[in-house]
Protein backbone atom coordinates (compact mmCIF):
# COMPACT_ATOMS: atom_id res chain seq x y z
CA UNK A 1 0.00 0.00 0.00
CA UNK A 2 1.36 3.54 -0.92
CA UNK A 3 1.95 5.70 2.06
CA UNK A 4 3.60 8.77 -0.17
CA UNK A 5 2.01 11.88 0.74
CA UNK A 6 -0.35 12.87 -1.91
CA UNK A 7 0.90 15.27 -4.42
CA UNK A 8 -2.38 16.88 -5.27
CA UNK A 9 -5.16 17.56 -2.22
CA UNK A 10 -7.93 19.38 -2.07
CA UNK A 11 -6.43 22.02 0.76
CA UNK A 12 -3.13 22.99 1.73
CA UNK A 13 -2.98 24.80 5.84
CA UNK A 14 -0.16 25.82 7.32
CA UNK A 15 0.25 26.04 10.24
CA UNK A 16 -0.30 23.69 13.79
CA UNK A 17 -0.88 26.25 16.77
CA UNK A 18 -4.91 27.04 17.38
CA UNK A 19 -5.26 28.37 14.11
CA UNK A 20 -4.12 25.75 11.63
CA UNK A 21 -4.95 22.59 14.05
CA UNK A 22 -8.73 23.92 13.78
CA UNK A 23 -8.80 24.53 10.35
CA UNK A 24 -7.37 21.02 9.65
CA UNK A 25 -10.08 19.49 11.47
CA UNK A 26 -12.93 22.12 9.83
CA UNK A 27 -11.72 21.95 5.99
CA UNK A 28 -11.47 17.62 6.43
CA UNK A 29 -14.68 17.61 8.14
CA UNK A 30 -16.20 18.87 5.19
CA UNK A 31 -14.71 16.24 3.00
CA UNK A 32 -11.49 18.00 1.64
CA UNK A 33 -8.41 16.41 1.33
CA UNK A 34 -5.94 18.07 3.41
CA UNK A 35 -2.31 18.48 3.94
CA UNK A 36 -0.64 20.78 6.44
CA UNK A 37 2.48 21.79 7.46
CA UNK A 38 3.97 23.16 10.23
CA UNK A 39 8.27 24.37 10.60
CA UNK A 40 8.12 22.66 14.26
CA UNK A 41 8.80 19.09 15.20
CA UNK A 42 5.20 18.32 16.59
CA UNK A 43 1.85 20.49 16.69
CA UNK A 44 1.84 23.64 19.27
CA UNK A 45 2.48 26.78 17.08
CA UNK A 46 3.93 29.20 19.39
CA UNK A 47 3.88 27.07 22.33
CA UNK A 48 6.57 24.50 20.68
CA UNK A 49 9.06 27.23 20.26
CA UNK A 50 8.15 29.90 23.47
CA UNK A 51 9.67 27.18 26.02
CA UNK A 52 11.45 29.79 28.25
CA UNK A 53 10.85 30.00 32.10
CA UNK A 54 7.79 31.82 33.11
CA UNK A 55 5.71 31.02 29.60
CA UNK A 56 2.17 30.94 30.01
CA UNK A 57 -1.28 32.51 28.63
CA UNK A 58 -2.45 35.71 29.89
CA UNK A 59 -5.76 34.38 29.10
CA UNK A 60 -7.89 32.53 31.05
CA UNK A 61 -7.98 28.65 31.27
CA UNK A 62 -11.89 28.79 30.25
CA UNK A 63 -11.73 30.57 26.91
CA UNK A 64 -7.62 29.46 26.21
CA UNK A 65 -9.25 26.57 25.02
CA UNK A 66 -11.83 25.10 21.90
CA UNK A 67 -15.92 24.55 22.52
CA UNK A 68 -17.03 23.31 19.20
CA UNK A 69 -17.50 19.78 21.38
CA UNK A 70 -19.00 19.30 24.56
CA UNK A 71 -17.19 16.05 24.78
CA UNK A 72 -13.62 18.47 24.55
CA UNK A 73 -15.05 20.14 26.99
CA UNK A 74 -15.86 17.45 29.21
CA UNK A 75 -12.59 15.70 28.55
CA UNK A 76 -9.82 18.34 29.41
CA UNK A 77 -9.55 20.68 32.84
CA UNK A 78 -6.21 22.58 32.72
CA UNK A 79 -4.79 23.06 36.02
CA UNK A 80 -3.89 26.18 36.31
CA UNK A 81 -5.87 29.59 35.76
CA UNK A 82 -3.33 30.98 33.52
CA UNK A 83 -2.01 27.60 31.89
CA UNK A 84 1.78 27.43 31.38
CA UNK A 85 3.40 26.62 27.96
CA UNK A 86 3.96 22.79 28.84
CA UNK A 87 0.05 22.60 29.94
CA UNK A 88 -0.92 24.57 26.80
CA UNK A 89 1.18 22.54 24.89
CA UNK A 90 -0.47 19.32 26.06
CA UNK A 91 -3.80 20.59 25.11
CA UNK A 92 -2.91 20.87 21.42
CA UNK A 93 -1.44 17.61 21.52
CA UNK A 94 -4.75 16.14 23.25
CA UNK A 95 -6.69 17.54 20.71
CA UNK A 96 -4.50 16.74 18.06
CA UNK A 97 -4.99 13.08 18.86
CA UNK A 98 -8.23 13.28 19.99
CA UNK A 99 -9.30 14.18 16.06
CA UNK A 100 -6.76 12.01 14.16
CA UNK A 101 -5.26 15.66 13.04
CA UNK A 102 -1.36 14.52 12.59
CA UNK A 103 -1.53 12.12 9.98
CA UNK A 104 -2.91 15.67 8.17
CA UNK A 105 0.81 16.86 8.86
CA UNK A 106 4.10 17.11 7.48
CA UNK A 107 6.40 18.18 10.49
CA UNK A 108 9.86 20.17 10.21
CA UNK A 109 8.74 21.78 6.93
CA UNK A 110 7.70 25.18 6.20
CA UNK A 111 6.29 26.38 3.08
CA UNK A 112 8.80 28.63 1.10
CA UNK A 113 6.37 29.90 -1.98
CA UNK A 114 3.16 29.26 -2.66
CA UNK A 115 2.08 30.42 -6.19
CA UNK A 116 -1.74 30.45 -7.82
CA UNK A 117 -0.98 28.74 -11.40
CA UNK A 118 -4.12 30.22 -13.89
CA UNK A 119 -3.27 27.54 -16.08
CA UNK A 120 -4.14 24.58 -14.09
CA UNK A 121 -6.19 26.55 -11.72
CA UNK A 122 -4.60 25.11 -8.60
CA UNK A 123 -2.21 26.72 -5.90
CA UNK A 124 1.59 25.18 -6.16
CA UNK A 125 3.37 24.59 -2.95
CA UNK A 126 7.24 24.41 -2.20
CA UNK A 127 8.61 23.36 1.18
CA UNK A 128 12.25 24.05 2.50
CA UNK A 129 12.41 20.40 2.32
CA UNK A 130 11.75 20.26 -1.30
CA UNK A 131 8.44 18.74 -1.67
CA UNK A 132 6.21 19.99 -4.15
CA UNK A 133 2.40 20.02 -4.26
CA UNK A 134 -1.10 21.37 -5.12
CA UNK A 135 -4.17 22.18 -3.87
CA UNK A 136 -7.23 24.16 -4.55
CA UNK A 137 -7.73 26.00 -1.50
CA UNK A 138 -4.76 27.61 0.78
CA UNK A 139 -5.34 28.27 4.23
CA UNK A 140 -2.93 29.80 6.52
CA UNK A 141 -2.77 29.78 10.49
CA UNK A 142 0.30 31.14 10.93
CA UNK A 143 -0.29 33.41 13.97
CA UNK A 144 0.45 36.54 14.88
CA UNK A 145 4.01 36.28 16.85
CA UNK A 146 6.01 33.35 14.80
CA UNK A 147 8.62 35.56 13.02
CA UNK A 148 10.87 36.61 15.59
CA UNK A 149 13.45 39.72 14.82
CA UNK A 150 17.19 40.02 16.38
CA UNK A 151 18.53 43.32 17.56
CA UNK A 152 20.11 45.38 14.90
CA UNK A 153 23.14 45.57 16.93
CA UNK A 154 26.53 44.33 15.59
CA UNK A 155 28.77 41.94 16.73
CA UNK A 156 26.28 38.95 18.35
CA UNK A 157 28.30 36.31 16.39
CA UNK A 158 31.67 37.67 18.78
CA UNK A 159 29.56 36.87 22.50
CA UNK A 160 31.62 33.83 23.52
CA UNK A 161 28.64 33.14 26.26
CA UNK A 162 25.24 31.59 24.69
CA UNK A 163 22.59 33.30 22.93
CA UNK A 164 18.99 32.66 23.86
CA UNK A 165 15.64 34.07 21.41
CA UNK A 166 12.69 33.80 23.70
CA UNK A 167 11.06 32.59 20.87
CA UNK A 168 13.41 30.10 19.74
CA UNK A 169 14.11 28.44 23.02
CA UNK A 170 16.07 25.23 23.23
CA UNK A 171 14.42 21.55 24.43
CA UNK A 172 17.28 21.44 26.71
CA UNK A 173 17.34 23.07 30.40
CA UNK A 174 18.96 26.13 30.43
CA UNK A 175 21.06 26.76 33.23
CA UNK A 176 20.65 30.15 35.16
CA UNK A 177 21.84 29.69 38.80
CA UNK A 178 24.42 32.26 40.14
CA UNK A 179 25.42 33.27 35.76
CA UNK A 180 25.33 36.96 34.98
CA UNK A 181 22.41 37.02 32.62
CA UNK A 182 21.53 39.93 30.51
CA UNK A 183 17.93 40.22 29.09
CA UNK A 184 17.15 42.12 26.14
CA UNK A 185 13.20 43.48 26.02
CA UNK A 186 10.12 44.24 28.39
CA UNK A 187 7.60 43.00 26.74
CA UNK A 188 5.36 40.02 27.35
CA UNK A 189 8.18 38.00 26.75
CA UNK A 190 11.04 39.92 28.95
CA UNK A 191 8.44 40.65 32.28
CA UNK A 192 7.90 36.97 32.44
CA UNK A 193 11.05 35.31 32.05
CA UNK A 194 12.61 38.53 34.57
CA UNK A 195 10.31 37.48 37.13
CA UNK A 196 10.86 33.86 36.72
CA UNK A 197 14.93 33.84 36.87
CA UNK A 198 15.34 36.89 38.95
CA UNK A 199 15.96 34.78 42.26
CA UNK A 200 17.61 32.20 40.42
CA UNK A 201 20.73 34.43 38.97
CA UNK A 202 23.77 35.95 40.18
CA UNK A 203 23.35 39.32 38.46
CA UNK A 204 20.44 40.32 35.98
CA UNK A 205 20.38 43.25 33.85
CA UNK A 206 17.72 44.18 32.00
CA UNK A 207 18.01 46.44 28.82
CA UNK A 208 14.47 48.26 28.58
CA UNK A 209 13.62 50.31 25.84
CA UNK A 210 9.81 50.97 27.00
CA UNK A 211 8.30 50.16 29.98
CA UNK A 212 5.00 48.33 30.07
CA UNK A 213 2.16 48.69 32.60
CA UNK A 214 2.85 44.71 34.21
CA UNK A 215 -0.31 44.00 36.58
CA UNK A 216 -0.20 40.68 38.48
CA UNK A 217 -1.38 37.80 36.76
CA UNK A 218 -3.28 36.25 39.40
CA UNK A 219 -2.45 32.63 38.84
CA UNK A 220 -3.32 30.08 40.92
CA UNK A 221 -4.60 26.18 40.81
CA UNK A 222 -7.83 25.62 38.92
CA UNK A 223 -10.29 24.12 41.94
CA UNK A 224 -12.68 21.01 40.72
CA UNK A 225 -15.73 22.82 41.71
CA UNK A 226 -14.87 25.36 39.09
CA UNK A 227 -13.86 22.65 36.61
CA UNK A 228 -17.64 21.55 37.49
CA UNK A 229 -18.79 24.54 37.31
CA UNK A 230 -17.15 25.03 33.36
CA UNK A 231 -18.99 21.83 32.42
CA UNK A 232 -22.41 22.98 33.66
CA UNK A 233 -22.34 26.68 32.45
CA UNK A 234 -20.38 25.40 29.04
CA UNK A 235 -22.91 27.58 26.63
CA UNK A 236 -23.24 30.41 28.71
CA UNK A 237 -19.63 30.89 29.11
CA UNK A 238 -19.43 30.57 25.10
CA UNK A 239 -22.28 33.22 24.73
CA UNK A 240 -19.99 35.52 26.95
CA UNK A 241 -16.91 35.19 25.14
CA UNK A 242 -19.01 35.46 21.64
CA UNK A 243 -19.88 38.80 22.54
CA UNK A 244 -17.55 40.28 24.10
CA UNK A 245 -14.53 42.21 22.52
CA UNK A 246 -11.88 41.12 23.74
CA UNK A 247 -12.92 37.37 23.46
CA UNK A 248 -13.55 36.95 27.62
CA UNK A 249 -16.19 35.40 29.98
CA UNK A 250 -17.40 38.25 31.36
CA UNK A 251 -20.41 40.43 31.08
CA UNK A 252 -19.57 44.43 29.85
CA UNK A 253 -19.47 46.51 32.67
CA UNK A 254 -21.51 49.80 32.48
CA UNK A 255 -19.85 52.36 34.62
CA UNK A 256 -17.36 55.53 33.67
CA UNK A 257 -14.29 55.78 35.86
CA UNK A 258 -14.51 59.80 35.67
CA UNK A 259 -17.88 59.57 37.24
CA UNK A 260 -17.06 57.15 40.16
CA UNK A 261 -15.56 58.85 43.19
CA UNK A 262 -12.06 58.46 43.93
CA UNK A 263 -12.41 56.18 46.96
CA UNK A 264 -14.84 53.94 45.13
CA UNK A 265 -12.90 53.55 42.03
CA UNK A 266 -9.57 53.45 43.75
CA UNK A 267 -10.74 50.32 45.39
CA UNK A 268 -12.17 48.72 42.68
CA UNK A 269 -8.67 49.34 41.06
CA UNK A 270 -7.05 47.47 43.81
CA UNK A 271 -9.86 44.78 43.81
CA UNK A 272 -9.00 44.45 40.18
CA UNK A 273 -5.03 44.33 40.54
CA UNK A 274 -5.19 41.51 43.17
CA UNK A 275 -7.30 39.41 40.62
CA UNK A 276 -4.96 40.50 38.13
CA UNK A 277 -4.96 39.79 34.58
CA UNK A 278 -7.15 41.16 32.09
CA UNK A 279 -9.48 42.55 35.47
CA UNK A 280 -8.61 45.66 35.44
CA UNK A 281 -8.85 46.88 32.18
CA UNK A 282 -11.82 44.95 31.43
CA UNK A 283 -13.73 44.39 34.55
CA UNK A 284 -13.66 48.08 36.48
CA UNK A 285 -14.88 50.69 34.41
CA UNK A 286 -16.67 50.96 30.38
CA UNK A 287 -14.26 54.01 29.78
CA UNK A 288 -10.97 52.97 30.50
CA UNK A 289 -10.62 52.13 26.93
CA UNK A 290 -12.64 54.95 25.21
CA UNK A 291 -11.51 57.91 27.24
CA UNK A 292 -8.51 59.35 27.92
CA UNK A 293 -9.27 61.07 30.98
CA UNK A 294 -10.64 57.65 32.54
CA UNK A 295 -7.21 56.03 31.18
CA UNK A 296 -4.98 59.03 32.52
CA UNK A 297 -6.84 57.66 36.14
CA UNK A 298 -5.94 54.37 35.62
CA UNK A 299 -2.28 55.07 35.07
CA UNK A 300 -2.04 57.85 37.90
CA UNK A 301 -3.02 54.98 40.40
CA UNK A 302 -0.92 52.05 38.54
CA UNK A 303 2.12 54.52 38.79
CA UNK A 304 1.54 54.75 42.76
CA UNK A 305 1.51 51.09 42.85
CA UNK A 306 4.39 50.99 41.12
CA UNK A 307 6.48 53.56 43.44
CA UNK A 308 4.85 51.90 46.56
CA UNK A 309 6.59 48.46 45.08
CA UNK A 310 9.98 49.67 43.99
CA UNK A 311 12.57 51.29 46.44
CA UNK A 312 14.69 53.56 44.14
CA UNK A 313 12.90 56.21 42.71
CA UNK A 314 14.94 56.57 39.99
CA UNK A 315 13.93 53.19 38.88
CA UNK A 316 10.56 53.40 39.60
CA UNK A 317 10.65 56.41 36.91
CA UNK A 318 12.72 54.43 34.35
CA UNK A 319 9.66 51.66 35.39
CA UNK A 320 6.67 53.87 34.78
CA UNK A 321 5.36 53.91 31.11
CA UNK A 322 4.19 57.10 29.62
CA UNK A 323 1.32 55.08 27.04
CA UNK A 324 -1.63 54.75 28.30
CA UNK A 325 -2.70 51.30 29.54
CA UNK A 326 -3.57 48.59 26.90
CA UNK A 327 -2.37 50.77 24.27
CA UNK A 328 0.65 48.41 23.48
CA UNK A 329 0.15 44.89 24.92
CA UNK A 330 -0.13 45.15 28.37
CA UNK A 331 1.55 42.11 30.21
CA UNK A 332 1.24 40.05 33.29
CA UNK A 333 3.98 38.75 35.75
CA UNK A 334 4.39 37.99 39.32
CA UNK A 335 7.01 39.85 41.06
CA UNK A 336 8.40 41.83 37.94
CA UNK A 337 8.53 45.39 39.85
CA UNK A 338 10.03 44.00 43.06
CA UNK A 339 12.99 42.02 41.16
CA UNK A 340 14.58 45.29 40.93
CA UNK A 341 15.03 46.19 44.68
CA UNK A 342 16.85 42.81 44.35
CA UNK A 343 20.96 44.30 44.55
CA UNK A 344 21.56 41.80 41.93
CA UNK A 345 19.36 43.18 39.31
CA UNK A 346 20.21 46.12 37.70
CA UNK A 347 18.29 48.25 35.03
CA UNK A 348 19.42 50.10 31.95
CA UNK A 349 17.54 52.22 29.53
CA UNK A 350 18.54 52.09 25.95
CA UNK A 351 16.68 55.39 24.79
CA UNK A 352 18.83 56.83 27.09
CA UNK A 353 21.73 54.75 26.46
CA UNK A 354 21.62 52.73 23.33
CA UNK A 355 23.33 49.34 22.74
CA UNK A 356 26.59 50.20 20.23
CA UNK A 357 27.70 46.48 20.06
CA UNK A 358 27.99 43.21 21.40
CA UNK A 359 31.48 42.23 22.37
CA UNK A 360 32.78 38.85 23.16
CA UNK A 361 32.46 39.52 27.19
CA UNK A 362 28.83 41.09 26.68
CA UNK A 363 27.03 44.30 25.62
CA UNK A 364 28.41 47.75 25.89
CA UNK A 365 26.15 50.60 25.29
CA UNK A 366 27.09 54.59 24.93
CA UNK A 367 28.18 54.62 28.59
CA UNK A 368 29.19 51.34 30.06
CA UNK A 369 30.20 47.96 29.27
CA UNK A 370 28.49 44.94 30.78
CA UNK A 371 29.96 41.99 31.24
CA UNK A 372 27.18 39.01 31.31
CA UNK A 373 27.47 34.98 30.86
CA UNK A 374 24.28 34.61 29.11
CA UNK A 375 21.95 36.88 26.92
CA UNK A 376 18.23 36.22 26.56
CA UNK A 377 16.99 37.91 22.92
CA UNK A 378 13.42 39.18 24.30
CA UNK A 379 13.14 41.50 21.16
CA UNK A 380 10.28 40.52 19.92
CA UNK A 381 8.55 40.04 16.50
CA UNK A 382 8.00 40.91 12.93
CA UNK A 383 4.31 40.23 14.14
CA UNK A 384 1.01 39.92 12.27
CA UNK A 385 2.45 40.08 8.72
CA UNK A 386 6.06 38.94 9.00
CA UNK A 387 5.20 35.40 8.57
CA UNK A 388 3.18 36.04 5.69
CA UNK A 389 6.18 38.40 3.87
CA UNK A 390 8.53 35.37 4.89
CA UNK A 391 7.11 33.29 2.46
CA UNK A 392 7.18 33.94 -1.66
CA UNK A 393 3.37 34.17 -1.94
CA UNK A 394 1.85 35.27 -5.49
CA UNK A 395 -1.62 35.53 -7.15
CA UNK A 396 -3.20 35.96 -10.40
CA UNK A 397 -1.22 37.56 -12.45
CA UNK A 398 2.01 36.65 -10.27
CA UNK A 399 0.51 39.49 -8.08
CA UNK A 400 3.34 39.74 -4.87
CA UNK A 401 1.88 39.43 -1.76
CA UNK A 402 4.75 41.16 0.02
CA UNK A 403 4.59 44.13 -2.55
CA UNK A 404 1.03 44.38 -2.28
CA UNK A 405 1.79 44.85 1.38
CA UNK A 406 3.99 47.04 0.67
CA UNK A 407 2.40 50.18 2.83
CA UNK A 408 0.67 47.49 4.77
CA UNK A 409 -2.00 44.92 4.36
CA UNK A 410 -4.96 45.12 2.97
CA UNK A 411 -7.67 42.22 3.26
CA UNK A 412 -11.13 41.85 3.33
CA UNK A 413 -12.22 41.04 6.84
CA UNK A 414 -8.63 39.70 7.50
CA UNK A 415 -10.01 36.25 5.74
CA UNK A 416 -8.96 37.10 1.84
CA UNK A 417 -6.83 39.39 -0.30
CA UNK A 418 -8.21 40.65 -3.64
CA UNK A 419 -6.52 38.84 -6.49
CA UNK A 420 -5.46 35.92 -4.22
CA UNK A 421 -8.16 33.32 -5.16
CA UNK A 422 -9.05 30.71 -2.99
CA UNK A 423 -6.63 31.68 -0.28
CA UNK A 424 -8.05 32.28 3.37
CA UNK A 425 -6.89 33.33 6.92
CA UNK A 426 -7.29 32.45 10.11
CA UNK A 427 -6.00 34.97 12.62
CA UNK A 428 -4.30 37.05 9.99
CA UNK A 429 -3.47 40.63 9.11
CA UNK A 430 -6.43 42.82 10.11
CA UNK A 431 -8.15 40.56 11.79
CA UNK A 432 -9.13 41.06 15.97
CA UNK A 433 -6.56 41.68 18.32
CA UNK A 434 -8.19 39.80 21.02
CA UNK A 435 -8.04 36.24 22.99
CA UNK A 436 -7.07 33.31 19.95
CA UNK A 437 -8.68 30.35 20.25
CA UNK A 438 -12.50 32.01 19.87
CA UNK A 439 -11.26 33.98 17.33
CA UNK A 440 -9.68 31.07 15.62
CA UNK A 441 -12.85 28.57 15.97
CA UNK A 442 -15.10 31.33 14.27
CA UNK A 443 -12.95 32.35 11.68
CA UNK A 444 -12.16 28.78 10.85
CA UNK A 445 -15.63 27.52 11.15
CA UNK A 446 -16.71 30.96 8.30
CA UNK A 447 -14.08 29.86 6.23
CA UNK A 448 -14.61 26.05 6.09
CA UNK A 449 -18.74 27.39 5.31
CA UNK A 450 -17.44 29.50 2.59
CA UNK A 451 -15.59 26.82 0.93
CA UNK A 452 -18.85 24.57 1.52
CA UNK A 453 -21.19 27.59 0.20
CA UNK A 454 -18.28 28.03 -2.97
CA UNK A 455 -18.45 23.78 -3.75
CA UNK A 456 -22.69 23.34 -3.24
CA UNK A 457 -22.94 26.09 -5.99
CA UNK A 458 -20.71 25.59 -8.28
CA UNK A 459 -18.33 28.13 -7.86
CA UNK A 460 -14.57 27.41 -8.34
CA UNK A 461 -12.67 30.27 -7.16
CA UNK A 462 -13.44 33.52 -5.22
CA UNK A 463 -11.55 36.40 -3.80
CA UNK A 464 -12.54 39.74 -1.75
CA UNK A 465 -13.30 42.69 -3.99
CA UNK A 466 -10.85 45.59 -3.84
CA UNK A 467 -13.56 47.71 -2.84
CA UNK A 468 -14.38 45.13 0.10
CA UNK A 469 -10.65 45.43 1.19
CA UNK A 470 -10.30 49.61 0.52
CA UNK A 471 -13.67 49.19 2.94
CA UNK A 472 -12.38 47.11 5.26
CA UNK A 473 -9.23 48.82 5.62
CA UNK A 474 -10.62 52.80 6.18
CA UNK A 475 -12.76 51.43 8.69
CA UNK A 476 -10.27 49.58 10.45
CA UNK A 477 -7.74 52.49 10.46
CA UNK A 478 -10.67 54.75 11.49
CA UNK A 479 -11.58 52.77 14.58
CA UNK A 480 -7.87 52.64 15.52
CA UNK A 481 -7.94 56.31 14.47
CA UNK A 482 -11.09 57.34 17.04
CA UNK A 483 -9.49 55.34 19.48
CA UNK A 484 -5.69 57.04 19.00
CA UNK A 485 -7.50 60.57 19.87
CA UNK A 486 -9.95 59.50 22.44
CA UNK A 487 -7.79 57.17 23.97
CA UNK A 488 -4.10 57.58 23.02
CA UNK A 489 -3.69 53.84 21.63
CA UNK A 490 -0.12 53.92 20.73
CA UNK A 491 1.25 53.88 16.68
CA UNK A 492 4.60 53.19 18.09
CA UNK A 493 4.11 49.32 18.92
CA UNK A 494 4.34 46.27 17.13
CA UNK A 495 0.71 46.89 16.26
CA UNK A 496 1.14 49.40 13.37
CA UNK A 497 4.83 47.67 12.44
CA UNK A 498 6.94 50.22 14.59
CA UNK A 499 9.08 47.50 15.85
CA UNK A 500 10.64 46.65 12.70
CA UNK A 501 12.70 49.22 10.61
CA UNK A 502 11.61 50.25 7.63
CA UNK A 503 8.11 48.62 7.69
CA UNK A 504 4.95 50.69 6.62
CA UNK A 505 3.46 52.07 9.68
CA UNK A 506 -0.19 51.03 9.23
CA UNK A 507 -2.58 49.54 11.97
CA UNK A 508 -1.94 45.52 11.35
CA UNK A 509 -4.93 44.31 13.43
CA UNK A 510 -8.77 45.26 14.01
CA UNK A 511 -9.57 46.86 17.15
CA UNK A 512 -13.41 47.03 16.60
CA UNK A 513 -13.18 43.82 19.07
CA UNK A 514 -13.75 40.16 18.60
CA UNK A 515 -17.86 40.35 18.65
CA UNK A 516 -18.14 43.14 16.41
CA UNK A 517 -15.56 41.46 13.93
CA UNK A 518 -17.80 37.59 13.97
CA UNK A 519 -20.94 39.91 13.78
CA UNK A 520 -19.94 41.20 10.50
CA UNK A 521 -18.75 38.14 9.58
CA UNK A 522 -21.48 36.16 10.16
CA UNK A 523 -23.57 39.18 8.31
CA UNK A 524 -21.49 38.21 4.98
CA UNK A 525 -22.18 34.91 4.87
CA UNK A 526 -26.18 35.52 5.72
CA UNK A 527 -25.86 37.74 2.44
CA UNK A 528 -24.27 35.49 0.29
CA UNK A 529 -20.78 36.99 0.26
CA UNK A 530 -21.46 39.89 -1.86
CA UNK A 531 -18.04 40.81 -1.45
CA UNK A 532 -16.48 38.71 -3.05
CA UNK A 533 -15.77 38.49 -6.76
CA UNK A 534 -16.65 34.22 -7.94
CA UNK A 535 -15.98 32.50 -11.00
CA UNK A 536 -17.37 29.17 -12.38
CA UNK A 537 -14.40 28.55 -14.58
CA UNK A 538 -10.96 29.42 -15.29
CA UNK A 539 -11.47 31.07 -18.22
CA UNK A 540 -13.97 33.27 -16.47
CA UNK A 541 -11.09 34.30 -13.41
CA UNK A 542 -8.41 34.58 -16.95
CA UNK A 543 -10.67 37.23 -18.00
CA UNK A 544 -11.36 39.04 -14.75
Amino acid sequence: MDTSPAPEVDAVVVGAGFCGLYATKRLRDTGLSVRAFDAADGVGGVWTWNRYPGARTDSLHDTYCFTFDRKLVDEWSYTELHPGQAEVLAYLNFVADKYDLRRHYTFGASVTSAVFDQASGRWRFRTDQGESLTAKYFVTGLGLVSAPILPDVPGLGRFSGEVHHTSRWPEYPVEFAGKRVAVIGTGSSGVQLVSTIANTVGELTVFQRTPNWVVPTGNRPVTEAEHEHIRAHHEEISRLVRNHPAGWPWELVNRKCVETPAEVRDAMFEAAWQEGGFALLYKTFSDLSTDKAANDIACAWMAKKIASIVDDPEVVDKLTPTHPYGAKRPPAADGYYQAFNEPHVRLVDIKETPIEAFTEKGIRTTEDEFEVDLIVLATGFDAITGAFTRMDIRGIGGRDLNEYWREGPRTYLGLGVSGFPNMFMVAGPQSPFANLPPGAQEQGNWIAGFIAYLRENGIEFAYPTEESEVDWTKHLHEVAMSLMTRYGLEANSWFAGANIEGKARAFNVYFGGHAAHADRCAAEAAAGYPSFRKFATKNELSQS
